[in-house]
Formats: C-alpha cells, structure tokens, sequence
C-alpha cells in the first residue's frame, strides 16, 4: 500500500465522513513524466513510461479518454476503489477526487480542490481532538512491554515459518527434480504445493507477515494468471503446463523465504533500542518472562 492508501485508512477511522483526494495522478502525464520536472529523483523513473506504455492504460480523471498508467499506480488504484466502495457502503463516506487530473478512481466524486475548499472546509467544525493525559510510567511500562512482546513474537514466527518454508520447499523440488510424465507424481507435486499454500494463507497465523508478502501475492497471482489460461492441445502440452505451475511456485517460495528473511533481520536490528529502553527501566525480568 502507499502512504496515501494508509492515510485513507486512518481517516476512516478517525470517523471523517467527508474525504478529500489531492495529488493522487497515478498516472503518467501526456509528456511521459511520472513527476513534477523539479522532482529530485526524476531520472529514477528515467525510461519507465516506454516500459510500461500500453500495458496499463486506464480511463482518465473526468472520463475522457485514457492515461498511460504503471503496475505499481494500478495496484495503489485498485487498492482505492477497493476501500471507497467498502466505506462508502458500510460507513457512508463520501470520497471527492480533487486531483484534477490523471487517472479516474472509481467512487469517488471529482471536483475541483477549490470547490472541495468553498464547500467542504467553509466552517469551522468544531471538532477538536481530545485531550490526552501523560501516561503513568506503570503504563508505560505497560505498552512497552506489549510492544517488545508483539516484536518478539514476529521474529519467532519468522524463524518458525522459515523451517516449515524450507522443508515445504524442499520436498516440492525433490519430486519436481525427480518428474516424468506420470501423472501421480505431477498431482503429488501439486498437492504438496496446495497444502504450502493453505498455510501461507491461514489469515489468522499469518497476519504480521501479510504487510510485508502483500506486494509479492499480488505479483505471484497475475504471473499464475498467465500459466493458467494455457489451452494444452496435446498431453505433452499438458505435461508443459504443469511443470510451468510447479516452477512458478517454486520461485515464488524461494521469494517468500526471502522476504520472510528480511523482515527477521529488520526487526532483530530494530528490537535493540526498545530493549535498551527496557533494561534502563529495570524490566530485564519481564523481557526473559517474554523470551521463554
């Protein structure tokens, strides 16, 4: 998700019932730039629009026409519509567009900013926040030992769905090294992978991974697309289609392992300073209650 995307999140819960878009293109210009000409890190994106022209055209900001658009804007888009018509269903948000341009997001209203400004920010709400207290240093103690509990439950789990990974990983590329066109060994493989698959999408064990692997499924679910609507002729054809799937999965495991890896490492680096933190405050017993 972008920070726009999470941003629309919070507003919602911060129970606004009005929300308004602005800077939201995603969408190359008719000149091809992917941003303002000032922006620093424009030869980043040098090329970018020739890789992705005609891929990934949507209807444009207004309906007229279409914009020339990227992956990772759709995938951020998409993301939109998806939360706009949730809300606006079950909250009855209303979301104004007031990009003025660049792609349509569908649900929301488009307006100019300066129409959203003359009629949606014209009065003072009187909505202010409340006002919070300094918290206790019991309290304190409190959450930080929660937070360092939460932390060191996600390294674990790290580590543990890193084992199952490996050994998942290596019992699917034994059978895959080891194929011929015998169809129990295929469906062998195949079954090993669903049953992969169902733990990788147990929602409830494996939400404090999902932020991280979320991009990667996404990706993973468009290159399956491809091999899946394969129309074997022959049963050679059929053989090929399978080994493609297997393949992909494979790959698509050696990923995960890596993204999985990574976010292990991240958090072990960014655990220190919140045990440094605990330790000054005398908690060392909490924090080994915690480890074992």
């Amino acid at each position: 998700k972008s920070v726009a995307n999470m941003s629309y999140l919070l507003t919602e819960y911060l129970n606004y019932k009005n929300i308004i878009l602005i800077g939201q293109d995603l969408a190359y210009a008719k000149d091809g730039f992917s941003h303002t000409k000032d922006y620093k890190n424009l030869d980043k994106h040098e090329g970018h629009f020739q890789r992705d022209k005609g891929k990934f055209q949507c209807l444009a900001y207004g309906g007229n026409g279409k914009v020339e658009s990227s992956r990772i804007w759709t995938m951020f888009r998409l993301i939109f519509e998806n939360d706009i018509n949730y809300f606006q269903k079950l909250f009855n948000i209303t979301t104004y567009n007031c990009t003025e341009g660049g792609a349509r997001i569908e649900g929301t209203i488009e307006k100019p900013f300066l129409w959203a400004c003359e009629n949606l920010l014209d009065k003072d709400l009187n909505k202010p926040f409340e006002k919070l207290e300094p918290l206790s240093l019991n309290k304190q103690n409190e959450f930080l030992l929660k937070a360092y509990y939460k932390v060191y439950q996600s390294i674990k789990h790290c580590r543990d769905f890193s084992k199952i990974l490996s050994n998942d990983f290596e019992n699917i590329q034994s059978i895959y090294l080891s194929l011929n066109e015998k169809e129990e060994d295929i469906n062998l493989a195949i079954e090993k992978i669903d049953e992969f698959k169902n733990k990788l999408e147990d929602i409830k064990q494996m939400q404090d991974l999902y932020e991280i692997l979320g991009p990667l499924l996404t990706q993973f679910e468009l290159n399956l697309a491809r091999i899946y609507v394969l129309n074997p002729k022959t049963k050679e054809d059929a053989f090929n289609k399978s080994i493609l799937w297997i393949k992909e999965h494979l790959e698509f495991m050696e990923l995960v392992y890596g993204h999985i890896k990574a976010q292990e490492n991240a958090l072990i680096k960014n655990i220190l300073p919140l045990e440094e933190k605990l330790k000054e405050r005398k908690l060392d017993k909490w924090m080994e209650r915690v480890r074992k």
